[in-house]
This record gives C-alpha cells, sequence and structure tokens, in this order.
C-alpha cells in the first residue's frame, strides 16, 4: 500500500487556502498571462503537467482546447483533480496519473506532448539531483521543438528578506541562500525543499534546451503566506499587482521574485 505522502492531508484545503486566496489568484493570473501568449506557438495540443496539485492549470488549458496528463505524487489531490474535470466535463480532455518525479521514468508514456509544464514550485520538491536527471530525460517524452516551462522558487526573495527582517527573524532572512534542503511546515507535515537559482536551471538544461525566456512571478506580489494581511489591505495588494505587471520583463528580477517562470525549448 502506498504511504502518504505530505501534500495529501493539504489536498482538501489547499484551494482555499492558496488557488481561492487574493495573491494566489493575482500570481496565478502572472503566469497565465505568459502562457496565453505562448500556447499558440505550440506545434500540438498535447500537455503533459508535472505536480498537478488539485487540478486549477488543467482545467484552464483543457477549456482553451488542449488535452492534459496531469500528474502528481499525491494521490489526493489527484482526486480531487478527478472530481473537477467531472465537475466540469472535461473527463475526455483530462486524465490524472501518479507519478514520482525523483523516479521518472520516461517509458510510462504512450505518447509525446507539444509542452511540459509545472506551476508554483512543485520542482523544489526535488532534490538537485533529480532535477538534474529529470531535465535530461523529458527530452525524451517532448515533441520536436517541444517547450518545458516550470515555475520554480528562487534562492533569494526580497519579499521575504524584508518580512523576515522587520520581525528580526534574523535567521530566516536568507533562509532560501542554501544548497541543503529546507525543512517547510505544510499544516503540521515537514516537506523537504530545495530552492534554485535561474542560471541553475539553465546550466543543467543548456545540452538539451534552449532558454526562451525567464521572468519573476511575485517581485512586487507578496508571497501567499501574508494574506491574512493583504486580506484587509486589498487596494494596496492591487496597486502591488500593478507594478508586478509592469516588472514582468525584466529578467534579471527572477533570481528575487516569489518565484520565476522559465521557459525552455527542445533543442
Amino acid at each position: 500500500m502506498r504511504m502518504a505522502v505530505p501534500f495529501d492531508h493539504i489536498a482538501s484545503a489547499y484551494d482555499s487556502v492558496f488557488t481561492q486566496s487574493a495573491i494566489g489568484q493575482l500570481q496565478r493570473k502572472q503566469v497565465w498571462s505568459y502562457l496565453e501568449k505562448i500556447t499558440p506557438e505550440l506545434n500540438g495540443l498535447e500537455i503533459l503537467e508535472l505536480n498537478c496539485g488539485t487540478g486549477e492549470d488543467a482545467l484552464l488549458f483543457s477549456e482553451r482546447g488542449f488535452n492534459i496528463v496531469a500528474t502528481d505524487v499525491s494521490e489526493e489531490m489527484l482526486k480531487v483533480t478527478q472530481q473537477k474535470a467531472h465537475q466540469f466535463s472535461m473527463q475526455n480532455k483530462i486524465s490524472s496519473h501518479y507519478l514520482d518525479l525523483d523516479s521518472f521514468d520516461e517509458t510510462l508514456f504512450d505518447k509525446k506532448f507539444d509542452l511540459i509544464f509545472s506551476n508554483f514550485g512543485g520542482l523544489n520538491c526535488i532534490s538537485p539531483e533529480s532535477l538534474q536527471k529529470l531535465l535530461q530525460k523529458l527530452p525524451q517524452v517532448l515533441s520536436p521543438k517541444g517547450r518545458f516551462i516550470a515555475v520554480i522558487m528562487p534562492k533569494f526573495c526580497l519579499w521575504e528578506s524584508i518580512y523576515f527582517s522587520l520581525r528580526f527573524q534574523m535567521k530566516n532572512v536568507f533562509r532560501r541562500w542554501t544548497s541543503y534542503d529546507v525543512p517547510a511546515n505544510l499544516d503540521g507535515a515537514i516537506v523537504k525543499t530545495w530552492y534554485y537559482k535561474p542560471s541553475q536551471i539553465r546550466k543543467w538544461s543548456s545540452g538539451k534546451f534552449t532558454t526562451i525566456t525567464r521572468q519573476p512571478i511575485g517581485f512586487a506580489l507578496p508571497p501567499s503566506y501574508l494574506e491574512k494581511f493583504f486580506s484587509t489591505h486589498k487596494r494596496f495588494l492591487f496597486g502591488l499587482n500593478t507594478v508586478e505587471r509592469k516588472v514582468s520583463r525584466f529578467s534579471f528580477l527572477s533570481g528575487m521574485a516569489d518565484h520565476f517562470i522559465i521557459d525552455l525549448k527542445l533543442r
């Protein structure tokens, strides 16, 4: 019997805590603002999603006509994804499957994908060794000129450093700046988390991929754990969102944001 993973116990509450939160919605809109620009460039309609969570992005892709294989290491997250696919009558567009990225096996798939996508730090839950191996295996399931787009948490977040400095929690100011895993508390469950610089992803993928672009996600917008404060300061939050849209084109800010998006094209 498969052991429960840390994300299982938060699956039912994840949408209310993050997906439907004001910060979560604004950050996702930033990601989708980019995806809507590049998806017309894809040669086909097949997408593989890694760490799909509760299937929110799978639904958005399916509404735009794409076929999605949504994968996750959490069976409970996959159940929520399946429920959404049924609720919105997208069973013919969305299929969900268990997949552990630490032991990614490209032979599991019987087709090639035009886009492989991973959102909001899913890849931060695997070690540098596993991530490097994954980047070498992904080209085998991509169509010619296929894309790999990921949203990853960098080693430094300006918002986070300011927040912890103001709270005099100096040991947390640069907590991301380490090569080792950092324990993250998910409602009582501890998840090992690694942080990656954009330059690391470019270096590890350079043999197989060409970097199209990278851009910050959450440079002006705050991290989601500040939702409680910003829920009563909505005008401030929307002002920050205006700034976010203006600075998103500055790729050098990617290493200072809550997340960064990196777009890689198969050579």
